[in-house]
């Protein structure tokens, strides 16, 4: 009995350009993508409630594929000119009858160059997606046949210069195993990479939209198509990547939707009024068989006992990043658990949305008073902290287990011993400096030099710990999933890691 329904899709030219969301390269291909490239090569079929129709609702239906693909790397941008939109400018001079000689009159006139950046694939060219089957078998599959046929349709995935070539089988376990390509694999956890997958109903939202593409200017008005919105959002992983730690963001917003700019030099102050909320809401509405030593352990983060490894949430606020003209003001904050505590971060998350902060000194936050947490699940700031990446800079300075007494052979030794106790063990190579990577993140120095107390506000138990601004850089080209944060102050916003290209 076979195991896995399999298309395959081999690209003629090595270079992949679907973007995601916000313009972001897309890899690998999204199924949802899969599914719309059928569609669109089987449209003489499609429509007919025919096999085909049948055979793509079952699809759609079917929980998400594994996906087998080649490693990728961001290609050499390139330059295209494009139309600039701009045709009502044309239609105006040929109105009045000038059809030659002027710019105004000549769509060739009217363009603009647009940079292009694909996806390289390196080490093959095929992308398999395998659906389990569930003890279908290929004689008794009867949707398998017209799904075949209609994968060898393919013609494009992608863009338009994308071409492919489609093909299905149906695989044993054993037979998948051959495939080349990076396993990644669908997940509840936290991901990095979120990918459109079919729904039910999708064939029909399609049919909807193309229905309405064609009659977008009927009557003698234009109509503008409504996107697709019937598709789900599937979080994707490579099997042999470290698991993300799971999150959940909120932004500070105040009551007339304004955000609200926190000093990244009391971001502490923040995660304490965070960690305050969530102690009052698990205390009445803890998860099923927890206590209050599990509150008191697990949210409040007390930890008595030195003999079992402990875990706790962590408040991190955000420092603004993403843009060279970021100021860094904390505008959001992020709740982290320990890897697999997914479900009890989802509790705890549900009861804080919404919630207004509740701070010590009444008037903290100004005229607009405290802000409420507001759940937000992706944006450039949130993607500078949790995507992948092969190196790592500190935000906020890492507090070291001890005091270096400023001998660089002790620093390294309580960097060594931080990342063991933050749970980082790839190999890596790291740098410190008492100064951030990031331009607007201060300094790592407890005093100025006017010996007044300067950088980050501190636990009053961590004041003697020396600090660094830490570098790392894992090793193997391994690229590791946010969030990240490290040093003793892990749990409060210090010693918060990012990547950032502008910094």
């Amino acid at each position: 009995m076979s195991d896995y329904f399999c298309i395959s899709v081999t690209f003629l030219d090595q270079r992949f350009h679907g973007r995601r969301d916000g313009g972001e390269p897309e890899w690998p291909p999204s199924p949802l993508r899969l599914f719309q490239a059928m569609v669109a090569a089987n449209a003489d079929q499609v429509g007919a409630d025919g096999d085909l129709d049948q055979a793509l609702q079952w699809l759609e239906q079917q929980n998400p594929p594994l996906i087998l693909a080649p490693t990728s790397a961001k290609a050499s941008p390139y330059c295209l000119s494009v139309p600039n939109n701009a045709m009502d400018i044309v239609g105006r001079a040929w109105s009045r009858g000038n059809y030659f000689g002027s710019s105004d009159s000549s769509p060739a006139k009217h363009r603009t160059m647009k940079t292009v950046c694909p996806t390289r694939l390196c080490g093959g060219d095929t992308v398999y997606f395998a659906w389990k089957l569930n003890g279908f078998a290929p004689d008794a599959s009867a949707p398998i046949a017209p799904l075949m046929h209609a994968a060898r349709r393919l013609i494009a995935l992608g863009w338009g210069v994308d071409l492919v070539v489609g093909d299905a089988n149906v695989l044993s376990k054993d037979g998948l195993q051959t495939c080349p390509g990076e396993r990644w694999l669908p997940t509840q956890s936290a991901s990095v990479v979120e990918l459109r997958t079919p729904s039910a109903g999708t064939l029909l939202a399609l049919q909807a939209r193309y229905d309405a593409f064609l009659r977008r200017t009927s009557g003698g008005t234009f109509s503008p198509v409504p996107p697709l919105t019937t598709f789900n959002c599937i979080g994707y992983r490579r099997a042999n990547d470290p698991l993300p730690r799971p999150f959940a963001v909120f932004e500070l917003r105040h009551d007339d939707g304004s955000f609200c700019a926190y000093s990244q030099r009391r971001l502490i102050h923040l995660a304490g009024m965070v960690r305050h909320l969530a102690i009052q809401t698990m205390q009445k509405h803890s998860p099923p068989g927890c206590d209050e030593k599990w509150v008191d352990r697990y949210v409040a983060g007390h930890h008595r006992s030195t003999s079992e490894p402990h875990r706790q949430f962590s408040y991190l606020p955000l420092p603004t990043l993403g843009s060279q003209h970021a100021d860094q003001l904390v505008r959001r904050v992020m709740v982290t658990a320990p890897v697999g505590d997914d479900q009890v971060l989802n509790h705890l998350a549900m009861r804080l949305a919404g919630h207004q902060l509740q701070p010590l000194n009444g008037n903290e936050f100004g005229e607009n008073g405290p802000p409420s947490l507001v759940p937000v699940k992706h944006d450039r700031v949130i993607e500078c902290y949790t995507n992948l990446s092969n190196t790592w800079n500190s935000v906020t300075p890492v507090i070291l287990p001890g005091h270096d007494d400023r001998k660089p052979a002790k620093t390294r030794r309580l960097i060594e011993a931080a990342l063991e106790q933050s749970g980082v063990d790839q190999p890596c190579d790291f740098q410190w400096s008492a100064y951030s990577r990031f331009r607007k993140s201060l300094s790592a120095h407890k005093y100025g030099k006017d010996k007044k107390p300067a950088g980050y506000f501190r636990p009053d138990h961590l004041a003697t710990q020396t600090a660094v601004h830490l570098s790392i850089h894992f090793k193997d080209d391994l690229q590791l999933p946010g969030p990240l944060a490290i040093g003793a102050g892990r749990h409060c916003g210090l010693g918060l890691m990012a990547h950032d290209g502008n910094r």
